[in-house]
């Protein structure tokens, strides 16, 4: 493993850490208020936004950066942000009625997206243990949407479709971006979904001010997820490919079950651990492994 290697997965760590956190956070404020989606992730970004404004501004090589930023990368940041954003109210959605475990587990299905996405349009070609990986995944994801009273299937396809929506930007950064700039690249997307939730649900009609407390801890928690955790995943795509980035992250699903067991009241059903165990072993076999590319 060379420095580099080791570098990117340190980063790939600390978002795995960043993200856990950030998911139990917003989970126990749809678990304890009625609050919307688009309106939780809002206050979240928006806070940590304005937390982090004066440290990226204030200075002049930071600002050089945001600048640089936006005149090479500005056209993918506004794409991937936009998908980004979709997936994160679908995600959002399905998680306020969904057990953290199954959600935490369905979301990795990022790996198996990105896998096609490389098949699809890199040239890239499936070997058989990734199409054991596949299947299996499949399987798992089949035991894991049909657990009764933990998950419904519109649930499911809703954190099934949120996953695919993650991986597009993962694709586009690893494609379109030779070197990105992970802080002032957070940045910048925390100020592309504070515009996109605004716009959201002035739209639709949800828009309101919670209480000071709530919006305080969903800042907290976005200012751990969206903003370090992000940079650390984004400042990771200069030193892993991206099968490897999504596959370090797969100790995080194990750790939010183990999570939701303990301390959200939630169930150990035999069913959730067998279809997660299926579905992390297929993953596995999906990336680690090295890659044909087709010449």
């Amino acid at each position: 493993m060379t420095g580099n290697e080791k570098k990117g997965y340190f980063f790939v760590f600390l978002t795995g850490v960043f993200f856990a956190f950030e998911v139990i956070g917003f989970k126990e404020v749809f678990r304890r208020t009625n609050l919307s989606p688009e309106m939780a992730a809002f206050y979240g970004v928006g806070f940590a936004f304005l937390v982090v404004t004066p440290f990226l501004l204030g200075s002049k090589h930071r600002r050089t950066k945001l600048v640089t930023t936006v005149r090479r990368d500005g056209f993918i940041l506004l794409l991937g942000t936009f998908s980004n954003a979709m997936g994160i109210v679908l995600y959002y959605y399905a998680l306020k009625q969904t057990d953290l475990g199954p959600a935490a587990i369905l979301i990795k299905t990022t790996v198996l997206y990105n896998v096609i996405l490389g098949v699809v349009f890199l040239g890239e070609r499936f070997k058989d243990r990734e199409l054991l990986g596949f299947f299996l995944s499949v399987v798992g994801i089949y035991l894991i949407s049909t657990l009764e009273g933990q998950i419904h299937l519109l649930s499911a396809f809703c954190i099934l479709l949120s996953a695919l929506l993650f991986a597009i930007q993962s694709y586009m950064i690893k494609k379109y971006i030779p070197e990105i700039l992970g802080l002032e690249y957070a940045y910048l997307r925390l100020f592309l979904l504070c515009v996109f939730f605004l716009i959201y649900s002035l739209w639709i009609g949800s828009f309101l001010v919670p209480d000071w407390h709530i919006i305080l801890i969903l800042g907290f928690f976005s200012l751990l997820g969206y903003f370090l955790g992000r940079a650390f995943y984004f400042e990771a795509h200069n030193y892993l490919p991206i099968s490897k980035l999504n596959a370090t992250l797969l100790f995080e699903p194990i750790f939010l079950m183990v999570v939701g067991i303990l301390f959200l009241n939630e169930p150990f059903d035999l069913q959730k651990i067998l279809g997660g165990a299926i579905i992390l072993l297929g993953l596995y076999l999906i990336v680690f492994h090295k890659r044909k590319v087709k010449i």
